[in-house]
């Protein structure tokens, strides 16, 4: 059996095209229009949420699996969810799948709980902050002064929306990190205390600017002073600085560098433990023994000298 024979691809073909168009030479850029012209992409309407909703020909998902999994990403989203919006959702974007099924698999999910009564599925965080005294408890303990709380966690355990952050960190409480987004993506950042060319300040921008939370441990320890007058912060960004650092220069007129003026460190001598000598007793060697033949004894004879 012999292998069947590939076809040349419509592209690489000499012949002319059904369309009527002759191709064209392989490597050759096609000037004065010539040649196919770019495929627009398709007008595909948008839901409510801003994801596009396909026709029934083109779902967004072949599995009735991960049509639940985008429904309980939905969920999360939103706390709640009716049945209705949820089954759907899921004709909607994946017209080819069971969509009762996709609900019965959104059911079985952890932290998910479904109202038979109203028909509404809600999203159960694994905490949750209702009172702003619990907020400002939660955020004390769960943070430290080098690592904060993120504030999609937060968003999860608050269900009634993280609005009171901000009135904890206008209490001087908290410490909000924010992102240089929205107003302030691609511009360059404000004067100290100025707003930028958006107009808008630097904690200005909403709460989706918001990152991270801290605890001001500082303030709770009383090291934190109060708050310098907008005057004064003005007049300390409005000082002129050079765009060059003339400590080198300075340095080099009087002939030092960087590092001359740093006293070396001491070196420092590894001292070990003290050896202790032994003592040895030597016998008292009695010298001038040969004279005591010729009878003089210098212990008893020697006459010191006057």
């Amino acid at each position: 059996m012999q292998p069947g024979k590939r076809k040349t691809p419509s592209w690489a073909s000499t012949s002319p095209q059904p369309n009527g168009r002759s191709s064209s030479t392989p490597g050759v850029k096609q000037e004065n229009g010539e040649g196919e012209s770019k495929r627009s992409k398709p007008n595909v309407p948008l839901g409510a949420d801003g994801r596009p909703i396909y026709s029934a020909s083109h779902g967004m998902y072949k599995d009735v699996r991960t049509a639940a999994l985008d429904l309980f990403h939905q969920l999360k989203r939103a706390s709640t969810l009716s049945g209705h919006d949820a089954y759907f959702r899921v004709q909607e974007t994946s017209p080819g799948l069971d969509a009762a099924e996709a609900l019965e698999l959104l059911k079985s999910m952890d932290k998910v709980e479904y109202k038979e009564v109203n028909d509404v599925f809600m999203y159960i965080p694994d905490l949750t902050l209702n009172s702003i005294s619990e907020i400002r408890s939660h955020i004390r303990v769960h943070s430290t002064p080098t690592s904060g709380i993120p504030v999609k966690n937060l968003r999860e355990a608050m269900p009634n929306g993280v609005a009171p952050l901000g009135e904890l960190e206008s209490k001087g409480e908290i410490l909000i990190m924010r992102g240089l987004t929205g107003p302030f993506k691609d511009i360059p950042l404000p004067r100290l205390g100025r707003k930028n060319l958006n107009g808008v300040g630097i904690l200005e921008g909403g709460n989706s600017r918001w990152k991270t939370v801290f605890w001001d441990h500082e303030r709770e320890k009383g090291l934190a002073g109060s708050r310098v007058d907008d005057e004064f912060v003005f007049s300390w960004a409005d000082v002129p600085m050079a765009e060059t650092d003339d400590v080198t220069k300075l340095l080099a007129e009087h002939e030092l560098t960087a590092s001359s003026s740093i006293p070396a460190p001491s070196k420092v001598i590894p001292v070990g433990p003290v050896k202790k000598k032994k003592k040895t007793t030597r016998a008292l060697k009695i010298t001038n023994t040969h004279m005591k033949e010729q009878g003089i004894d210098f212990s008893k004879d020697y006459e010191k000298p006057t």
